[in-house]
C-alpha cells in the first residue's frame, strides 16, 4: 500500500464524515405558543438522544414531561420565567402541557442532539 495513494482519500473520506456528523446532530430554535388546556409534543420515534434547553416565556405554569413508551415521567414544572434542561432519550417525547384552562403558554426552547426525525404537534393536555 502506498502512502501517498492513501492520503489523497483523506479529504474526502473528512467531508463525508463532517456531513454525516452534522446531518445528525444540528440545533433548532423555536419560541412556541400553546393554546390553553393543550400540550406541545417534541419527538418520538427519532433515531438519537436529544436536549431541550428552554424557558417559560409566559404567564402561566408549563409542566414538562418525558413520554417513552407509555411511560410518562416528569421533568420539571416551570412558572413564568423557569428554565429547563433536560435530555431525552432515543424515541422518546418531550411534552411541554399549558396547566391553565383559560390562558395560553409560551415556551423558547433550543434543541440539540439527533434532532432527524424529530416529529412536533399539540394535542389536548393529557392528565397529570
Amino acid at each position: 500500500m502506498r502512502p501517498i495513494a492513501t492520503l489523497r482519500w483523506l479529504p474526502v473520506v473528512v467531508v463525508a464524515v463532517t456531513s454525516a456528523c452534522s446531518m445528525f446532530n444540528r440545533s433548532l430554535s423555536s419560541v412556541t405558543s400553546i393554546d390553553a388546556g393543550q400540550a406541545f409534543r417534541l419527538g418520538g420515534g427519532q433515531p438519537g438522544a436529544f436536549v431541550v434547553r428552554g424557558s417559560n416565556t409566559g404567564p402561566v405554569e408549563v409542566v414538562v414531561f418525558s413520554d417513552l413508551r407509555g411511560t410518562r415521567d416528569s421533568i420539571a414544572t416551570l412558572a413564568p420565567g423557569a428554565r429547563v434542561d433536560a435530555e431525552f432519550p432515543k424515541g422518546a417525547t418531550a411534552i411541554f402541557m399549558n396547566t391553565s384552562a383559560t390562558r395560553s403558554a409560551s415556551v423558547s426552547i433550543k434543541v440539540t442532539g439527533n434532532i432527524a426525525a424529530l416529529s412536533m404537534g399539540y394535542e389536548r393536555s393529557p392528565k397529570r
